[in-house]
């Protein structure tokens, strides 16, 4: 009775500040300041990722694999222009409850702030940080008795000068920081700084094609010094050539087009190199006035260290229509497939030349009665098989979500 009450109190709490609050207050697209309260329900019945035939008890030491997961969050959007500056910040804390596996539980603060600046009309920019905290997937980290949150924080600065009235020079520094809760040797912590130049023509249409050069240096931060045993390296350095082409169709349609070069090398370990070319292609359609059609192909590659491994390769097709029901409800559906090969392998063992497949059918839909309010429901299922033994998994996860917004 304890948990069930603990479960009802994030909805009671909707409605008594539903109850409370005067109209006068509820969110307006234009105010400078609003602030959200939302609560979510998941249903995951397969939270570990665990193989089909496999014994919960044994495995996890409990009678099921499946968790409802309850996240309640508080958050706050600003918006002030200044002259010619416009200051955004967008923060929140959200709060995770797992009702079965309670060791799962945290507590995340994010945020993105921005300042958009302009010196002159011509030279312009953006001062930009970030910060997110969230679970690491069970679907690579097999700890299953260990929480490992992953925080991601960047913080960038970019300028743009325009040349004359279609040429633009491009350019900027981002610093990157990943940490892991756990040591998680295929995925560690590392930090990055990455500096950037390019050329862009931009269009009156809001087309435009950009050419980019990136030099990026990383350290692994978990890693004092190289580690022979397992042929890892604390340091890597790279660099990416990209060009991308956005059209803008007429309606609601447009053609998102990147190609990029990747190449990396590691100090004390050549074997850990990887290069190739990565990419993706994305088409929206504005099939009517309330309804387009959402296509995308990519390639990308990261690191993923293990002896049987250094690097993998994503290939992933996705389509699915997005439908305007009515000017308060959208619906939309989506079918992703996906290949993960995971490559450059420095010892022979059981997981070389592995390959994942994993399937993805999403739909669901939006619902905003008011302004102020809305509520969304979603079904997925994720059907992934792999080359490797143990690494297969099934699973369903249902998701109805409220937020407030004033």
């Amino acid at each position: 009775m304890k948990r069930r009450a603990r479960l009802a109190l994030p909805w009671a709490a909707l409605g008594a500040a539903l109850a409370a609050l005067p109209g006068a207050v509820w969110a307006d697209e234009f105010d400078t300041v609003n602030v959200n309260l939302g609560s979510t329900f998941v249903y995951d019945s397969n939270l570990f990722r665990l193989p089909a035939g496999s014994d919960p008890n044994v495995v996890l030491r409990a009678p099921s694999a499946s968790d409802m997961l309850n996240v309640n969050s508080l958050g706050v959007a600003l918006s002030k222009p200044y002259s010619l500056q416009r200051f955004e910040l967008s923060a929140n804390f959200v709060d995770y409850r797992y009702k079965n596996f309670s060791f799962l539980n945290f507590s995340s603060f994010n945020y993105n702030a921005a300042l958009r600046w302009s010196l002159t009309p011509r030279l312009r920019g953006n001062l930009t940080s970030t910060r997110s905290e969230t679970l690491n997937t069970f679907a690579d980290f097999r700890n299953f008795f260990n929480r490992n949150v992953r925080t991601e924080s960047s913080n960038r600065m970019d300028a743009e000068y325009e040349l004359d009235g279609v040429w633009r020079l491009t350019g900027g520094a981002t610093q990157y920081d990943v940490k892991n809760e756990q040591f998680f040797l295929a995925q560690q912590n590392f930090r990055s700084n990455a500096f950037d130049g390019g050329l862009k023509y931009a269009f009156p249409s809001g087309s435009f094609a950009t050419a980019v050069v990136r030099t990026t240096e990383g350290k692994f931060t978990q890693l004092a010094a190289p580690v022979a045993t397992a042929l890892a390296d604390n340091k890597f350095e790279q660099r990416d050539f990209e060009t991308r082409v956005f059209w803008a169709l007429s309606g609601k349609s447009s053609i998102d087009a990147r190609a990029a070069y990747i190449d990396r090398k590691h100090p004390t370990f050549s074997q850990r190199d990887f290069s190739g070319l990565t990419g993706s292609f994305s088409v929206t359609w504005g099939m009517t006035g309330k309804s387009r059609l959402v296509g995308s192909a990519s390639r990308d590659i990261s690191s993923f260290v293990q002896p049987s491994s250094s690097y993998v390769r994503l290939d992933r097709l996705s389509v699915g229509p997005v439908w305007e029901v009515s000017p308060k409800v959208v619906a939309r559906a989506r079918f992703d497939t996906s290949t993960r090969s995971f490559l450059g392998a420095v010892a022979a063992n059981a997981g070389n030349d592995r390959v994942d497949k994993l399937q993805t059918l999403y739909v669901g839909a939006d619902w905003q009665p008011f302004r102020w309010v809305t509520m969304s429901v979603s079904l997925q299922n994720d059907k992934r098989t792999s080359s490797l033994a143990g690494f297969d998994f099934n699973s369903t996860m249902a998701t109805v979500s409220a937020q407030l917004t004033f």
